[in-house]
């Protein structure tokens, strides 16, 4: 498979990632010579018409997404037994692999890491789009620059069934869920938020806000809500702990909001009285972290929506709730709980599947008649306080930084 030029200008070089719908290439662009990376879909994912139109409004919306903090969308093709997205690469590791293997974050780079996630969504809550699937395989980690957020979109199809197999690899993605989403609500930017501030927990924390080893477990964990954050750690807790409250509307207004709160609170970390802190920006204008450097690309099954023309958060998704579920679903309380765990063990299987096949329609389509938003620009960012520096990638440098499920 090395050495096969594709689109006749692609030649791929060495295989980066692989998952249920596409696999990742090192290829270089032989009209440019520059190294890029080359996410080859399956052919469930445009092998129809409605597939094909849905791949192309999604690139369109994903090109005009430009930040420093997201990996850069460069164009798409399709041939007829052939479609791939071309992205920017750099090789780098993700947030899943230094977790996993160290050396452990430490709080400042667990604040350094969430401004610059939280700065990628913001652009993207800017341009009408809700990532859906932060996660620290989703998080790439620089060796010189800024963590960047990948998995914006396009492989996932109407049918794809795929990672609906492998029960643990559905709750690790789980596990960063917001609650609403598990009650098959529709994603929205604070349901983004919740999702940033559970990668969070676990940078701080070094464990997962919460252990659940079945669905229905996690959704009894999410109601009580993660344990306080302690030790040195302990300063972030509040911003933190509010950001996953079970009820959207007791979090933060935005993920801005959450940054600006965490960079506030870390002044109360260990060693940072001494350090000289950054002002905190006018949020009208804010966008948080900047840099230049890393790029990579997951090959998971993406998750995109839009949200165009919501005023505030939390602001529901431009699309159908999953069939069988109705959007407005609310939180029982707390009597009859067993029955409600009982509902929601069916329920939660049943939206995780149509979430993944793409329920009522595709999961990753952004709406059609939100059209394509403007290019959204990143702003200057202060300088960065010295106890905040973005993290440098320590090992495993992957092409992918993602986990291939």
């Amino acid at each position: 498979m090395a050495d096969t030029v594709l689109f006749g200008r692609y030649r791929l070089l060495a295989p980066a990632g692989s998952g249920g719908t596409a696999e990742v290439w090192r290829a270089v662009d032989e009209q440019t010579g520059e190294e890029v990376a080359l996410k080859r879909l399956h052919p469930i994912v445009f092998g129809s018409e409605n597939g094909r139109r849905r791949l192309e409004r999604e690139f369109r919306s994903l090109k005009a997404l430009h930040h420093p903090n997201v990996v850069r969308v460069r164009d798409l093709h399709i041939a007829d037994d052939e479609a791939a997205l071309i992205l920017d690469y750099v090789p780098g590791t993700s947030l899943a692999a230094r977790l996993a293997d160290g050396p452990s974050v430490t709080e400042p780079e667990a604040v350094a890491i969430a401004s610059d996630v939280a700065a990628a969504l913001s652009a993207a809550h800017k341009a009408g789009i809700v990532h859906r699937d932060v996660k620290p395989g989703n998080i790439l980690l620089a060796p010189d620059g800024p963590a960047r957020l990948t998995d914006f979109g396009i492989a996932h199809s109407d049918g794809d069934d795929t990672a609906v197999t492998a029960t643990g690899m559905l709750v690790g993605t789980l596990r960063y869920i917001a609650p609403e989403q598990l009650r098959g609500e529709p994603a929205t930017r604070s349901s983004d938020l919740y999702s940033l501030a559970a990668v969070t927990y676990e940078m701080a924390a070094g464990r997962p806000a919460f252990a659940a080893a079945t669905p229905v477990a996690l959704v009894e964990e999410q109601r009580g809500g993660p344990a306080p954050l302690d030790g040195a750690a302990a300063p972030l807790d509040a911003p933190v702990r509010r950001a996953m409250s079970a009820d959207p509307k007791a979090r933060q207004r935005s993920v801005d909001a959450f940054a600006r709160e965490l960079r506030r609170a870390a002044k109360a970390l260990p060693g940072a009285a001494a350090a000289t802190q950054p002002v905190d920006p006018d949020p009208k204008t804010e966008a948080i972290g900047a840099g230049v450097g890393f790029a990579a690309v997951w090959a998971g099954a993406p998750l995109v929506e839009s949200d165009a023309g919501a005023p505030v958060d939390p602001v529901p998704v431009a699309s159908a709730a999953p069939r069988g579920v109705a959007a407005g679903t609310t939180t029982r309380s707390r009597p009859g709980v067993v029955a409600a765990i009982a509902g929601l063990a069916f329920a939660v299987l049943l939206i995780v599947a149509l979430m993944l096949t793409g329920g009522g329609r595709p999961t990753g389509a952004v709406d059609a008649n939100a059209g394509t938003p403007a290019p959204v620009q990143a702003t200057p960012t202060p300088t960065p306080n010295p106890t905040l520096q973005p993290v440098k990638a320590k090992g495993h440098h992957h092409g992918h930084g993602g986990e291939g499920d």
